[in-house]
């Protein structure tokens, strides 16, 4: 074996030794910072043993296809997992559902085809790699879009956290690009995927443990100089200002805004708001939000109008928003509240 070949296995067996060590040390630490160490765990695990086979396939000629088909089965797992590990890392009471389980149905039956070798060579060679790969790249889009919305609408939260999900973005593409591009012309050498992401697991664990993002949270706000009596106030302010103004129903309504009108820093408005009612200013917002609709859905006077035109009159910029959030405070749909109430 050439001197570069040898360097070249080295460093990406290395790269896929790490991300093994780190995937089973955030399954198994105890008092980790919350479920979305866990889900990035079985993520790196599962990237792994993708990598591992890309591996053997490059420095071994007669690799079985039974294996190479459970390798590409693996990557439709990938993308499901990264995009509920944003939405964990961001949400802190976040908690896995039925319907995130949903997402991963189309790699159970996939792999479960590969094994009994129900699936031709040709049909990965003219549709399914492709149809794998742009899978992957769905899910890797989807999660970026919900990201950008939700850090829009939730300016609490830290730059440290803004910079991780950015930089864990930038090398799911890089690895993601390496192995496309690998499709459409042989110029792109095959074990240039591991090599990527080799340089990517390292660079992105080095900066996760030199800004403890993978450690357990410190009490939020504990060098916060705003007792308990000044945050009590500020919240009853905030409390009267709403109930008596509705500035509520102003769909462009933020933070920063209502932290000048009260004379405070969006800062302590921000500590306020989450020490007396144990949510973000946004969630807060949505309730007010949510109450006004719920009162003009019960109401016979708004029975002709319809829910996308309330949901606008209660503040909220898309009717997708406002489904979510109604959902998540009500535990029903919008119009299955309507018709609950009608009854």
């Amino acid at each position: 074996m050439k001197t570069e070949h040898i360097l070249t296995l080295l460093v990406c067996g290395l790269g896929v030794f790490h991300g093994f060590f780190l995937g089973i040390y955030l399954l198994l630490k105890k008092n980790s910072k919350q479920i979305s160490n866990k889900i990035l765990g079985v993520l790196l695990l599962f990237f792994g043993l993708r990598i591992s086979k890309s591996i053997f396939l490059y420095f071994t000629s007669d690799l079985d296809f039974v294996l190479i088909t459970l390798g590409l089965s693996l990557i439709l797992i990938l993308g499901p997992l990264f995009y509920v590990y944003t939405k964990s890392y961001l949400q802190n009471d976040f908690k896995l559902e039925r319907k995130h389980f949903i997402h991963g149905i189309p790699f159970i039956i996939l792999l479960v085809l590969n094994i009994f070798s129900l699936v031709s060579k040709e049909f990965y060679v003219y549709f399914g790699i492709y149809a794998i790969y742009l899978h992957f790249f769905v899910y890797i889009l989807s999660s970026f879009l919900w990201q950008n919305r939700y850090l829009k609408q939730n300016v609490e939260v830290t730059a440290i956290k803004r910079q991780w999900l950015k930089f864990i973005h930038i090398g799911i593409v890089f690895i993601w690009a390496s192995y496309f591009i690998f499709l459409f012309g042989k110029f792109i050498p095959y074990i240039l995927g591991p090599l990527t992401y080799s340089v990517a697991i390292y660079m992105l664990s080095l900066w996760a443990i030199s800004n403890k993002v993978l450690a357990k949270d410190e009490k939020k706000y504990q060098s916060s100089t705003l007792d308990t009596e000044k945050s009590t106030e500020i919240f009853s302010n905030l409390e009267h200002y709403f109930l008596k103004e509705k500035v509520y129903l102003n769909p462009n309504l933020k933070l920063q805004m209502v932290a000048s009108t009260l004379k405070v820093t969006s800062h302590s408005l921000s500590q306020s708001v989450n020490e007396n009612c144990k949510q973000n200013f946004q969630q807060y917002l949505n309730s007010f939000r949510i109450n006004e609709a719920k009162q003009k859905l019960s109401s016979s006077d708004h029975q002709n109008i319809t829910i996308s035109s309330i949901a606008y009159d209660c503040g909220f910029n898309s009717i997708s928003a406002f489904n979510t959030a109604f959902k998540k405070i009500v535990h029903q749909t919008p119009s299955q509240f309507r018709n609950s109430v009608t009854k």
